[in-house]
């Protein structure tokens, strides 16, 4: 396994009438997540041309830090608390 960093770019976009309630989840998992070993930096944007779309740009030392990001409680109760405010299942680009 590499050592390389890598950028991780993950769409979010929540039903209609969801895009609050969304954004209020997604935003419990910002500090936790930047208070992990191995992360680099961890931001949430929302769209202002489709106010129900969310990205979170996230930058993470090494291959294992990001797989223990994704054990990580934060992470999955915000995956478990999301996916009924969902379109669709997130989209997530590896760099």
């Amino acid at each position: 396994m590499s050592d390389k960093s890598l950028m991780i770019i993950a769409k979010f976009i929540a039903r209609p009438g969801k895009a609050d309630e969304l954004q209020t989840v997604l935003s419990r998992c910002i500090e936790p997540s930047r208070a992990e070993a191995g992360c680099l930096y961890y931001d949430l944007y929302r769209s202002l041309d489709d106010q129900n779309t969310f990205l979170f740009h996230e930058g993470w030392h090494s291959q294992a830090a990001l797989d223990r990001h994704g054990e990580q409680p934060h992470f999955t109760r915000l995956l478990a608390d999301a996916a009924d405010m969902l379109q669709q299942l997130p989209e997530i680009i590896v760099k």
